[in-house]
């Protein structure tokens, strides 16, 4: 394959060339880490279920919602990237 002459420009320029392109976006980003992003929610699940076990009074309600809130708190509090 010969070599395109010099006053030729390139079909496909090179990234270099044309510069760094950005992608598109839905905004900046939180970089919200996995244990916060699941350790609110069993929060909140776990204040459900005891909620629901105050008026209730079943004791499953009390142990899965002290169980869920107690893990949800420890893996939001670590915060940790994994």
């Amino acid at each position: 394959m010969s070599r395109l002459d010099q006053r030729r420009r390139e079909v496909y320029p090179s990234k270099r060339a044309a510069g760094k392109r950005r992608a598109p976006s839905f905004g900046p980003g939180h970089n919200v880490s996995v244990p916060i992003s699941f350790g609110l929610p069993l929060i909140v699940v776990g204040l459900a279920l005891l909620l629901a076990a105050t008026t209730t009074g079943r004791a499953l309600y009390w142990v899965l919602g002290g169980l869920i809130t107690v893990g949800g708190v420890a893996l939001f509090a670590t915060g940790k990237r994994l």
